[in-house]
């Protein structure tokens, strides 16, 4: 019995002394909070970085890609009085899953939210691990460079890939002119 006892409370105490890895850290939320100067009354833009993609979870099970301007202007409007601070919002949307009330952005006319593609999703769950998943939709396009690989994507399977990759600690940048998605590593978009 006191064997038992003490594996019992050893799983419990590993288990509450787990810390969960933020998908964001503190420098990043910081950086996606920081709204510009004002020089000569003149309000500069924020940084670039503020417009990275982003994607939100949606009360009806949908995703949304946004990113920290946009959530800005939501915040302001609709969560200011919820939460302290823009920060401390963008934390709970992006660290501990905030879910927004879809009829928010539904109102907004410009925001699409979409769903998971279920082959996708059941593919990401099948493969072992991660880094299958990585390998078979990533190509090395330079020595250091990966783009998404759009010889084996078909249509509607994009955002779905794109919020896989989010969700493991991957940011995408699209080039417009080449029409590349190139993919990194969060905490190298945010050096």
């Amino acid at each position: 019995m006191k064997k038992i006892f003490t594996l019992i409370l050893t799983v419990f105490l590993l288990i509450s002394c787990e810390r969960k890895q933020s998908n964001f850290s503190e420098e990043m939320i910081e950086k996606l909070a920081y709204r510009g100067k004002i020089i000569d009354g003149i309000m500069l833009p924020p940084p670039p970085i503020s417009f990275s993609d982003l994607y939100v979870n949606l009360d009806n099970d949908e995703i949304l890609l946004t990113n920290s301007n946009e959530l800005f202007f939501f915040y302001k409007k609709h969560y200011s009085k919820k939460f302290k601070s823009f920060k401390e919002f963008l934390s709970a949307v992006l660290n501990d899953g905030f879910v927004f009330d879809r009829r928010l952005f539904k109102k907004s006319g410009y925001l699409e939210p979409f769903r998971l593609n279920s082959k996708i999703e059941k593919e990401y769950k099948d493969l072992i691990g991660f880094d299958e998943f990585f390998k078979k939709y990533s190509r090395q396009l330079t020595k250091e460079s990966l783009v998404l690989n759009r010889l084996v994507i078909k249509e509607n399977e994009d955002l779905t890939i794109g919020y896989i990759l989010f969700k493991n600690g991957y940011n995408l940048s699209l080039d417009c002119h080449l029409g590349n998605s190139y993919i990194r590593k969060r905490e190298d978009v945010f050096k």
